[in-house]
C-alpha cells in the first residue's frame, strides 16, 4: 500500500479511483465491510482503491481542547487499512483553511487529482464547510462531475448497529466483551511502560505502568483479564496478564487514573518498552480494601480467575 501523508494536490493518478473517506477509528466490523467493498469494486474495474483520513481529527482542530477518545492509534489504522487490500492511503492534514472549503471545491480536488470515479460513504457522512456536503448533496454533485456516490447503510452485527460511539459507550462502563463483538477483535490500549510508585513489586505483583501517547478510549475502572503483546518486537510472544485501571483506592494517595498490568509468568525488564494490552473480560470492579493483606488475597484470586478466563482464548501473535 502506498502511503501519502499530505494533501492530494500534487498526485498524478495512473488509473481511476474508488475512494472512501472517514476516521476509521477502531477499524471495526463496519469499517472493514466498507474497506472490502471499496477494494473489491476497484479490482473488478482494474482501478485503484484509496482511503482518506483527515488528521488530526476535525473536532480537535475546530474545537481546540476537545478530544474524542480514540479506539485505535493512527499506526494501527494504517496497518489495518493495508491488510484490507487498499492500494493508496492518504493522510490529509486537516486545518481550519481546509474546513472552510465548500463541498464542491473539496470534491473538485479529488476528481482532478485522483480521477475519482466512485466515492463510498456512510449514511451519516458529511464534508465541507459546516458539513454541508451531505450524501444527497454529494450524489447530485457526482452526477454533474462524473463520479458515482455509493451510500453504505449502517452495518448491523447480531442485531446491533456497529459504530465507534457505541463501542466507546461499552468501554466507558467496562463492557469490553460487548465492545469486542462490535470491533471484531478485543479492544486494545498501546503505550509505553514507565516507572510508577513500585508498590506492586512490594506486594508481590510487579506491574507495568502504561503511558498512552494518544488519547485512547480507556475501559472503565476495574480489574481485567488481558493479553499483553509487544508490537515493536519481532517474533515476541503474547503473555496472559491482569490489568487494573483506576485510582488505587486502598492507598488513597492519588486521584490520578493509572493503567497497571501484571504479566503472568513473565520475568524481565519492561521499562520503556511499547506494550499493547488486549482486553478480554472484566473480572470485577475496583475496590477499596481494609488492609494490604486483604488486597493481596484478592489479587491472588484475580490471577486465578484470569488464568481460567484466558485459557479459553488463543493468545494473539503480533505481525
Amino acid at each position: 500500500m502506498q502511503v501519502y501523508s499530505r494533501d492530494p494536490e500534487s498526485l498524478i493518478p495512473d488509473r481511476p479511483t474508488v475512494l472512501t473517506i472517514g476516521k476509521f477509528d477502531g477499524i471495526h466490523r463496519g469499517h472493514r465491510h466498507v474497506l472490502a467493498a471499496v477494494a473489491a469494486r476497484a479490482r473488478a474495474n482494474n482501478w485503484q482503491s484509496a482511503v482518506i483520513i483527515l488528521w488530526p481529527p476535525p473536532p480537535e482542530v475546530l474545537r481546540p481542547g476537545a478530544q474524542i477518545p480514540r479506539l485505535s492509534t493512527l499506526a494501527d489504522r494504517e496497518t489495518a487499512i493495508a491488510a484490507s487490500g487498499i492500494d493508496l492511503f492518504i493522510l490529509w492534514p486537516f486545518t481550519l483553511e481546509l474546513s472552510r472549503l465548500a463541498p464542491r471545491e473539496f470534491m473538485q480536488v479529488l476528481r482532478d487529482r485522483l480521477d475519482l470515479r466512485v466515492l463510498v460513504i456512510g449514511s451519516d457522512f458529511a464534508l465541507g464547510h459546516r458539513r454541508s456536503g451531505t450524501p444527497d448533496v454529494l450524489q447530485e454533485m457526482g452526477r454533474e462531475m462524473g463520479f458515482e456516490v455509493v451510500v453504505s447503510p449502517p452495518y448491523v452485527h447480531e442485531g446491533q448497529v456497529v459504530s465507534s460511539s457505541r463501542i466507546r459507550e461499552h468501554l466507558a462502563v467496562g463492557e469490553v466483551a460487548q465492545a469486542a463483538q462490535l470491533l471484531g477483535r478485543w479492544p486494545t490500549l498501546t503505550g509505553t511502560v514507565v516507572r510508577g510508585a513500585g508498590r506492586g513489586r512490594l506486594l508481590g505483583f510487579p506491574t507495568a505502568n502504561l503511558h498512552l501517547a494518544e488519547p485512547l478510549a480507556v475501559p472503565g475502572h476495574g480489574i481485567y483479564a488481558t493479553i499483553a503483546t509487544f508490537p515493536a518486537a519481532s517474533g515476541a510472544t503474547a503473555h496472559p496478564a491482569v490489568t487494573s485501571i483506576g485510582v488505587r483506592p486502598t492507598f488513597d494517595d492519588t486521584n490520578e487514573r493509572t493503567i497497571e498490568t501484571f504479566l503472568l509468568d513473565y520475568t524481565g525488564d519492561l521499562y520503556d518498552q511499547v506494550l499493547r494490552l488486549h482486553f478480554v473480560e472484566k473480572l470485577r470492579d475496583e475496590e477499596k480494601f481494609d488492609s494490604v493483606e486483604a488486597l493481596i488475597a484478592q489479587m491472588k484470586r484475580d490471577v486465578t480467575h484470569a488464568r481460567a478466563v484466558l485459557a479459553l482464548h488463543p493468545l494473539p501473535q503480533e505481525p
